[in-house]
């Protein structure tokens, strides 16, 4: 596999996890306010269901993104830190990839089942 496309690899390992924990973050937040909120009541929105389906879509592409750096990793395996840069960049880069997407993976499992087994709505 050339360099470019293991660089292209890298990135979306390292930044398809952080990216897509926002992501689910901001959008369920978005889903309990339209459920919970006057002006989504009449949109019958069931905050269990959207909050199962965004976790399950974004725990899909975390791991997509953890094979990435795996992949990278795999591919860059002859080569070490002492490496002239690309390679030796770009194998740091994945390993960091792969750690820190197992941790965005757990985040984004317990932010998701929290948000289900939650009380969605309370009067405050």
């Amino acid at each position: 596999m050339s360099l470019r496309k293991l660089e292209i690899l890298q990135w979306f390992g390292l930044l398809g996890g952080a990216l897509v924990w926002t992501a689910q973050h901001v959008v369920g937040y978005g889903i309990t306010e339209a459920e919970c909120g006057a002006g989504g009541l009449h949109w019958g929105i069931q905050n269990d269901v959207w909050q199962g389906a965004l976790m399950a879509s974004a725990a899909a592409f975390v791991v997509a993104a953890e094979l990435a750096a795996i992949t990278v990793i795999v591919a860059t395996r002859r080569s070490s830190y002492e490496s002239p840069p690309p390679p030796g960049r770009v194998r740091f880069f994945a390993i960091a990839a792969a750690v820190a997407n197992v941790i965005f993976l757990m985040i984004i499992l317990l932010d998701g089942f929290a948000a289900i087994l939650n009380v969605t709505c309370r009067q405050g």
